[in-house]
């Protein structure tokens, strides 16, 4: 035998077997191995649909990773040295262990650090470690789909689903109309049994699958709190908030992409085919309750102020200017179209938002503070628009008029008419009825003007 033959065969010979080498790693290549299994399960979870759900239901997909973590690093650096060392033995699988650690390892702290940039977190600083932990957190945050103490109201902003449901119930009327032709060509062969018993079946299939359809497919909501924008996704996805309070100085973050409006804070709301008027009402109300005035003014009262706003004409002077008229029950405030939107929302905020914004949007968050703070709102308003803002002790309801045909205030030689919509009508006999009962009671005094902070 040569020199070369025996050199090798007493290295190949002095190889330790791998179970020498698993009992003087003392444990590490069985953590090796355990971490494999946990690191897979939590990454193949994260890149499921459901995975928030998932993790909510059960904390112990991130545990059982945080309890290896702190320990694997050097588990793999010790693993990978003694086998460099001593040689793996032939047919070992630790190696190949080893470095699959490594990579779903890699993946899993991608897939992390992604979730949690979509919640809006800085995690270049952190490690794995940490982001698990913030993961873990995030995850554990049940949202209340009550309503909170100080959240006086709930608006419903609007509903999107993944998929149209009239899209899952013409699949179904295809495919029923498919079932019946089948059914009828197997009565026409004479095939009976297999026609009753078979179509039977295939029909209550049918119909399992499609109500399965339509509620996995159920349309999610968007609604908005004093405190908090809720998202109730469609399907089984876990509700997300975004608490008003952390949109901060900067105000909301908004994306909108190819008809997706995305919300950036403290969480990340995504809502697919959410974008027009929808996404412009979402904005301008999100935009007004980032305001912590309007958040603590909210929690102070127990209804909205009853209000109507129509269409309407103004005349001074001998001409007659359009507008939109908002009638309260101390007063009534013309504000000139198309500025009246922006206008009481800068009054309110001392903001400009660069996109649309209608009037009936910020009076529908502004009704939900003190009767008082909204008289002022609307006397800004209309002073920086040229409107007019007339007291009730100071103008009258024409009584000869009926409501139904048109609404007519007159102030001495200026006159306010429009017509009321049916849904608003109601409404506008009630606070009509304020103002008359305010004429008579102050028909002797002295007119006053309104002033900023009047009010109940």
């Amino acid at each position: 035998m040569s020199e070369r033959n025996r050199t090798e065969g007493v290295a190949t010979g002095s190889r330790p077997s791998e179970g020498d080498l698993r009992r003087r790693l003392e444990g590490r290549v069985e953590l090796i191995e355990s971490a494999l299994r946990r690191y897979r399960r939590l990454d193949e979870t994260l890149d499921s649909r459901g995975w928030r759900r998932t993790l909510r239901e059960e904390p112990s997909l991130i545990q059982d990773v945080l309890e290896v973590e702190p320990r694997l690093l050097e588990a793999l650096e010790r693993t990978e040295r003694r086998g460099e060392q001593e040689g793996w033995p032939e047919g070992s699988t630790i190696p190949r262990t080893v470095g699959r650690v490594r990579e779903v390892r890699e993946q899993l702290e991608m897939r992390v650090r992604d979730v949690l940039l979509l919640r809006g977190q800085v995690t270049e600083s952190l490690s794995l470690e940490e982001k698990l932990r913030e993961l873990r957190e995030a995850c554990a945050h049940e949202v209340s789909l009550q309503r909170m103490p100080g959240e006086s109201f709930a608006l419903h902003m609007g509903s999107v689903a993944r998929t149209p449901q009239y899209l899952v119930s013409f699949g179904f009327v295809l495919a029923a109309l498919g079932l019946v032709v089948g059914i009828l060509w197997l009565l026409l062969i004479n095939e009976f049994g297999l026609a009753l018993v078979g179509g039977g079946l295939a029909m209550v299939g049918l119909l399992v699958v499609t109500v399965a359809m339509l509620r996995s497919q159920a349309p999610g909501a968007i609604w908005l709190t004093p405190k908090r924008l809720v998202w109730l996704a469609p399907g089984d996805e876990p509700a997300v908030e975004v608490r008003l309070d952390a949109l901060g100085e900067e105000g909301p973050r908004w994306e909108q992409t190819e008809g997706m409006l995305s919300l950036r804070a403290d969480q990340v709301i995504r809502l697919p085919r959410f974008d027009g008027e929808r996404a412009e009402r979402l904005r301008a109300m999100a935009d007004l309750f980032r305001d912590s005035r309007f958040r603590a003014q909210a929690a102070l009262v127990d209804r909205p102020v009853e209000l109507v706003t129509y269409p309407a004409l103004l005349r001074r002077k001998k001409t007659w200017s359009p507008g939109t008229a908002v009638l309260l029950s101390r007063g009534v405030f013309f504000l000139p179209d198309p500025d009246a939107g922006p206008a009481l929302l800068h009054a309110a905020t001392g903001r400009t938002l660069l996109s649309q914004v209608k009037l009936e949007w910020v009076l529908e968050g502004l009704r939900w503070q003190p009767e008082s703070e909204l008289d002022a709102y609307l006397l800004r308003a209309t002073v920086a628009t040229g409107g007019a803002a007339w007291s009730s002790r100071d103008a009258q309801v024409a009584q000869d008029i009926p409501l139904e045909q048109e609404l007519h205030i007159r102030r001495g030689e200026e006159v306010l008419v429009g017509r009321v919509e049916l849904s608003q009508r109601e409404s506008a006999h009630r606070l009509a009825q304020v103002w008359r009962e305010v004429a008579q009671v102050s028909a002797s005094s002295d007119d006053a003007p309104l002033k900023a902070g009047s009010g109940s």
